[in-house]
């Protein structure tokens, strides 16, 4: 007789839809030689669209540096176009800002640096301001041993638990670009990672503290980003930082807090697209001309002059899909999805998918649960573990099934962690996290709006969770008790 031991699923939902820091200086220099810093040799890639917001990544060091570095999965999606600001040609992705040097080095901005976004309080969050304590313990860029240096420094300021909390702060710093992305198919030298990694972060610029007004969010400030940890659903990522500061410079979508504190920013509101080089105040800027800086990019028109690539297949200098579509246990028609989650980065379920050798496949389920976790046996070695989809999803959008597949791959890592979720409140924490992963990846693959024309109902329910998700903190946990209020009370193994 075959037991079994673990059941989770992902039930339909009834949502209705569409509900810088101071001190410290990366002297570059130390990073020349990496693979993808210096683009002037490289053959031209194809430039890049994405509906998702409207714009296309078209500097062929741009395109180079945005594939070799992680694409949407570090970067986020373009919003901007090619611009100059600051007399160096410039583009705005959701979480960074990228610059063309004189020199053919493309180099991320210190969005956080003094005069730039400083600031402690966006949107209704607090992070931690600069200490210039850990500032003057950095390394210097040019003593001997440099990069083993750093990144030690980083790996004690930068800690995998905080408060009891799994911030896992090092360990996102430290895979933020995988190496079949950063070396391509040719493989290079892993050494080079922790430096490549530190040119998208730089050195940690606060210890991590948690947001005095929510309890559940941890906060570390670093050179050029701001890592994000969130309790709710034990994921950490960085924040979008360069859409705060797009918002300051043309107003839209401008959080009250923010406003108030860039008072006296020479950016504030300075787009200005009825005068000439878009500024309000040009001799405030000078250098920069944003001139349809923020006016989205048709397809069609860019189609006209370069090739249209859509958002799924990121670049053709990432490493061939399959890497991963070959060593996991695939059903029929589930190797384009999983080539989707290796395209954007989403690499921690797909390992965790390797490592338990977890059988994935589509399969009949009821019209209410879209798909289905199970394992028999066992929370050990030989436990037999499965995915399942609901065949009524074959051919839904590829992104819409890796999707399900990331919100399952969630239940599958916590099981193996050894939670338990048979008492309620840990059932709706265990949903809970499952379903900020499924709203996180979705929005990765389609921005903060969800998917413009769904075509199916699950586009639409995977279009609201992301509404929900933005809401605001504990919306989702608000969604998943009222969701789960009967299958989180029933004893015995739970149809998550």
């Amino acid at each position: 007789m075959v037991l079994v031991l673990f059941v989770s699923q992902m039930l339909v939902p009834s949502v209705a839809a569409a509900d810088v820091d101071r001190g410290l200086s990366l002297n570059l220099s130390a990073l020349d030689k990496l693979p993808g810093a210096e683009t002037r040799q490289a053959a031209s890639p194809s430039a890049l669209y994405y509906a998702e917001t409207g714009f296309g990544v078209e500097e062929p060091h741009f395109v180079e540096y945005f594939s070799r570095r992680g694409g949407v999965g570090t970067f986020g999606f373009p919003i901007s176009r090619t611009i100059r600001f600051q007399g160096l040609p410039t583009q705005f992705f959701q979480r960074i800002v990228i610059q063309l040097w004189p020199d053919g080095r493309v180099q991320p901005l210190n969005l956080l640096d003094p005069g730039l976004l400083p600031y402690t309080h966006i949107n209704g969050s607090t992070f931690p301001a600069p200490n210039e304590r850990l500032a003057a313990l950095a390394p210097a860029p040019d003593q001997p041993g440099y990069g083993a240096e750093v990144l030690q420094f980083v790996r004690r300021n930068a800690p995998d638990t905080f408060e009891g909390q799994p911030v896992r702060f090092f360990s996102t710093f430290n895979s933020t670009v995988p190496p079949e992305v950063a070396f391509g198919r040719a493989g290079g030298d892993p050494s080079l990672l922790p430096l490549i990694n530190l040119e998208i972060w730089g050195v940690p610029t606060s210890l991590p503290a948690r947001d005095p007004n929510n309890g559940n969010f941890i906060y570390q400030r670093f050179q050029r980003g701001i890592m994000h940890y969130d309790a709710s659903c034990q994921c950490t990522q960085g924040l979008l930082l360069a859409d705060y500061f797009k918002s300051l410079l043309t107003g839209e979508n401008l959080p009250v807090d923010l406003d108030a504190q860039a008072a006296s920013s020479p950016f504030l509101r300075q787009y200005a697209p009825d005068r000439p080089t878009s500024l309000r105040q040009p001799t405030t800027l000078p250098g920069t001309d944003l001139t349809s800086a923020f006016t989205k990019q048709a397809e069609q028109a860019m189609a006209s002059r370069l090739p249209s690539v859509s958002a799924s297949s990121v670049s053709v200098n990432l490493p061939p899909s399959g890497t991963f579509r070959t060593r996991i246990r695939l059903g029929d028609g589930l190797g384009t999805p999983i080539d989707v989650m290796e395209t954007f980065g989403l690499v921690a379920p797909l390992q965790t998918l390797v490592e338990t050798d977890t059988n994935v496949s589509f399969g009949p389920l009821n019209d209410a649960t879209h798909a289905r976790y199970v394992r028999i046996g066992d929370n050990g070695a030989g436990a037999i573990r499965s995915i399942i989809v609901n065949t009524r999803w074959q051919q839904a959008d590829p992104k819409a099934v890796a999707t399900l597949l990331v919100h399952e791959s969630k239940h599958l890592e916590d099981d193996v962690a050894g939670v338990d979720p048979r008492t309620p409140d840990a059932c709706y924490d265990f949903e809970v996290r499952a379903f900020t992963q499924q709203a996180v990846a979705w929005q990765a693959f389609y921005g903060p709006n969800g998917k413009v024309e769904p075509a199916d109902d699950l586009d639409v329910e995977l279009n609201a969770w992301v509404s929900v998700y933005r809401r605001g903190p504990g919306e989702i946990e608000k969604r998943v008790r009222q969701l789960y209020a009967g299958p989180c009370s029933r004893p015995g193994p739970r149809p998550h």
